[in-house]
């Protein structure tokens, strides 16, 4: 049973607030769910981690759309901002040292962000109204050589939460376009459909998997294009010999579990801004990682 339920009075008549509120809510209950099943512990990190950035991202949208309007409350909005976001990282700071997550943080978190919205945020809702701006939506932040809101990205998995997982948090760095496949079978159909820039894949799926996936794309002749498609592969657990199947599969690089949104941006970035060369093994491209050292000149003293 969800720990939080969305309905008609949580929603404060802005778009963009209710969007954020409706994934806040989202991955409370996703956090909840995954304590109550008592998940892994890189899995439950992960998605604290989503909820913590998330909360940021969606405060920062607030405080543009407050500097925008001039909203004279926004001194005594913000406090209670930086009040959650100081207790929430005191939380992730202390599961990180090995403390258990309890029922008194969900609780914490589901009596606080109701009461904000309730009070705090449907203040602020009246006068975005007011003012004629319940439907402005702030740009996002330039920061860095990526565009994210022109990438078009596929998530490949079977599990519907981390699907929704990754979707949150690729939301939280600007990217619009995402799409959803529950195996390898269902992304080949997408990507001969559409032209993706990024996939995320996990590799435990059937009946295909995630390196059986990236294989395919690897030997492709057309759509997807198997030299420009960045493939990543978020993994609980990377041994050496894991890393050189998945390399040998084709994957551009892993993502070690839990998640967090700066590591899983940087990736992208990276392979964005700096892609990997492929060399050809029996048709199939292979991500060449580390350009060789060129061999220095040995000197023959006569």
């Amino acid at each position: 049973m969800a720990l939080m339920e969305w309905n008609d009075s949580l929603s404060i008549g802005v778009d963009m607030i209710d969007m954020d509120h409706k994934v806040l809510v989202d991955q409370i209950n996703m956090l909840h769910d995954a304590l109550q099943r008592g998940d892994d512990q890189k899995i439950i990190g992960s998605v604290l981690n989503v909820l913590i950035d998330y909360t940021s991202y969606h405060f920062d949208r607030e405080h543009q759309l407050m500097d925008s309007t001039a909203y004279v409350e926004s001194d005594t909005h913000l406090r209670e901002h930086r009040m959650l976001v100081k207790k929430v990282k005191e939380i992730q700071a202390g599961f990180q040292g090995g403390h258990a997550l309890g029922r008194d943080m969900m609780s914490f978190l589901k009596v606080w962000l109701t009461q904000h919205i309730l009070k705090s945020d449907r203040d602020f809702g009246a006068h975005l109204k007011s003012v004629g701006a319940a439907r402005m939506i702030p740009p996002p932040r330039v920061d860095g050589p990526v565009n994210w809101q022109r990438l078009n990205i596929l998530v490949v998995d079977d599990q519907y939460n981390f699907r929704q997982l990754l979707r949150n948090l690729l939301n939280s760095i600007g990217v619009v376009s995402i799409r959803e496949a529950k195996d390898g079978v269902e992304a080949l159909a997408m990507m001969k459909a559409d032209t993706f820039d990024v996939v995320l894949t996990d590799d435990d799926m059937s009946p295909l998997d995630g390196l059986g996936l990236t294989r395919q794309v690897r030997m492709s002749q057309g759509n997807p294009d198997p030299r420009t498609l960045i493939i990543l592969m978020p993994s609980q657990e990377i041994s050496r010999e894991y890393l050189q199947n998945a390399t040998r599969a084709g994957v551009h690089d892993m993502i070690v579990k839990p998640l967090a949104t700066n590591s899983v941006r940087a990736r992208i970035e990276k392979h964005l801004t700096a892609p990997l060369p492929f060399h050809e093994v029996n048709g199939q491209l292979i991500p060449v990682r580390q350009t060789p050292a060129p061999r220095k000149p040995v000197l023959v003293s006569r």
